[in-house]
């Protein structure tokens, strides 16, 4: 819903501190079309977008408590709030309806345990006046972003990464591993770390507290680490519960003071969601979808995830759910202008073709919304990927990307890069109780690696591209009710009778059109003659492009790969899309690798 900025110093002066905080929130305007704020007192300034959906006229901010002791800045939605509100108003004195302050009023009553109460997406950081100490949190899927920085002794926070070189004397250095990390498993990219060097990401579930003894940090939440969770059977159980959860999320993702749309791609994530969107009452509800020039000729034959053509489901879900679809058209003469576009947007690297639509989708969607529902973050929690029925996909974390998204880097750069963040990957995995001992435990086990960084990714990638159109993408999969009932499903019923999502499925019974609830999952589309844009892109400055990238990836292999006249793989379509992006992001951000 917004746009936050601030920063911490205990030696810069008030008027520095607050002048940087203003240009941070200035690079933020798109995330916040509708007001701005900022409140500075020694040693920090804080700065807020904001995109109004609820308490049009209240819930502005900087917002202080009535003790004036606490000062917050919040990027969200608590869906929940009303609820919240109640349980606490015999004891604050409301001035608005906003959840903003009803947030603030959870934090002066329990403190950071009021976290475990939210029901929502949210990144917020709260300063507080009296301890002089700072505290920022992230919503336990990562739904919101929240970058920072802390170096010689300035604590800076946005949410956007690029709002953070706007700091003076911030001079942009790639940071290689992110970019090797983005080059070898785009996937897991851009999670873990910013590719702009000393810019870190705060992690799904994760809090940190900044004083003046330093930056300490804590993981409140982790979803889907303990196998314990997993109910016992062998047959597929009983799903009332989860048809009683499912509407519920939907209602509350609706919940706001001005009209919310869909996007429907006729898949059946964001049919179920639109499908319980209008069941609400929402009779003039709008849903959108992409086509780009020629997608009914696309090659499904020769795709991993791209098995089928959205276009003709997504008309039937619409017609059988009965709402008006939008079809936002993406031309292929379109494509280099809309990849600069999209990297200029995405500072963690555009990771997958699919977001040259998500962008697309999101200009068009914004003309007539301020929020849309999306299908995001089903498949991650609902085990709703076919390669994790294969064994062979499960063995390792490297064999989610090693095929599939090839570079050849430079062995005087790193000798074995599958091998390096293979072992990174299941470092992460041991964190948890999952191991790799038998088939459903390795399924667990990439399940769990597949919600703390591929699904970060794609939510930062939605969050991302709509905001830069002003436009906040809701997602139901990740309320918190859904994601403890999600938890329980071990893989065999997530995948009973060898069917993805096949508990999920079950429970949708009758709640949309059967050829959708069984339709096999198909990615998101992308350009189908993308790699000849991209090839196009790379060859109008070839030197540059080989000079750049050839810092880290072996440059004969690019030259040919550019060049080529032959159709490429998908794996080498994607390499191009990434090397294109790559190009831009290097231009744009006037980063250096030194």
């Amino acid at each position: 819903m917004c746009a936050v900025a601030g920063i911490v110093d205990w030696n810069r002066p008030a008027e520095w501190l607050l002048s940087a905080s203003l240009k941070m929130s200035k690079s933020l305007a798109h995330r916040g079309p509708d007001s701005e704020g900022s409140w500075h007192e020694p040693n920090v300034a804080l700065s807020h977008r904001r995109l109004a959906l609820i308490d049009l006229e209240g819930g502005h901010q900087p917002i202080t408590d009535p003790a004036d002791r606490f000062v917050l800045v919040f990027n969200g939605e608590i869906y929940n709030y009303r609820e919240l509100r109640n349980e606490l108003k015999s004891e604050y004195p409301f001035q608005t309806e906003s959840d903003t302050e009803v947030l603030l009023a959870a934090w002066t009553r329990w403190g950071k345990d009021c976290l475990s109460r939210l029901n929502g997406m949210f990144a917020f950081f709260i300063w507080d006046r009296e301890s002089r100490t700072g505290f920022a949190a992230r919503d336990t899927l990562g739904i919101k972003p929240l970058a920072y920085c802390f170096k010689n002794g300035t604590f800076a926070f946005a949410s956007e990464a690029k709002a953070l070189l706007t700091i003076p004397d911030t001079s942009p250095k790639a940071d290689l591993e992110a970019i090797l990390e983005y080059l070898v498993a785009p996937c897991f990219s851009g999670v873990s770390t910013s590719p702009f060097q000393d810019i870190e990401y705060l992690q799904p579930g994760q809090c940190l507290e900044i004083s003046r003894d330093g930056l300490q940090l804590e993981t409140l939440t982790n979803l889907f680490d303990q196998p314990d969770h997993w109910i016992s059977g062998k047959g597929l159980p009983d799903s009332n519960e989860l048809q009683t959860i499912l509407p519920k999320a939907v209602a509350r993702a609706l919940t706001s003071d001005v009209p919310v749309g869909t996007y429907l791609s006729g898949g059946f994530d964001s049919t179920l969601i639109t499908a319980q969107a209008k069941r609400w009452g929402h009779s003039d509800l709008k849903a959108f979808s992409i086509a780009f020039d020629g997608h009914e000729k696309f090659d499904t034959d020769h795709s991993g995830i791209v098995i089928s053509d959205d276009c003709p489901f997504a008309r039937e879900a619409a017609r059988e759910i009965g709402v008006d679809l939008d079809f936002v058209p993406v031309a292929d003469r379109s494509i280099n202008d809309l990849l600069q576009e999209v990297t200029k947007t995405n500072d963690a690297l555009p990771a997958w073709e699919q977001e040259l639509a998500q962008h697309s989708l999101a200009r068009a969607a914004a003309r007539q919304y301020k929020a849309v529902l999306v299908g995001d973050a089903a498949d991650e929690t609902h085990y709703g990927y076919q390669f994790l029925l294969s064994d062979e996909a499960c063995r390792s974390p490297s064999h989610l990307f090693e095929n599939r998204f090839a570079a050849p880097i430079r062995r005087s750069v790193m000798s074995h890069p599958i091998a390096h963040f293979d072992e990174k990957y299941r470092t992460l995995v041991a964190d948890s109780a999952h191991n790799w001992d038998t088939a459903e435990n390795r399924r667990g086990a990439t399940t769990y690696l597949i919600v703390k960084r591929w699904l970060p990714r794609l939510l930062h990638n939605g969050d991302i591209h709509a905001m830069a159109h002003g436009l906040e993408a809701r997602v139901p999969f990740g309320d918190t009710e859904l994601l403890a009932f999600a938890q329980t499903v071990p893989p065999h019923l997530g995948f009973h009778e060898g069917r993805e999502k096949s508990f999920l499925r079950n429970a949708a019974r009758r709640l949309l059109p059967e050829s959708i609830r069984t339709r096999t999952k198909s990615a998101l589309p992308k350009p189908p003659l993308g790699w000849q844009a991209f090839q196009r892109e790379l060859q109008s400055d070839l030197e540059t492009t080989l000079d750049l990238a050839g810092a880290v990836l072996d440059p004969d292999t690019l030259r040919s790969l550019i060049n080529r006249a032959a159709p490429v793989t998908e794996a080498e379509q994607s390499l191009l899309f990434r090397l294109a992006a790559m190009k831009h992001w290097f231009k744009h951000f006037e980063v250096s690798w030194s």
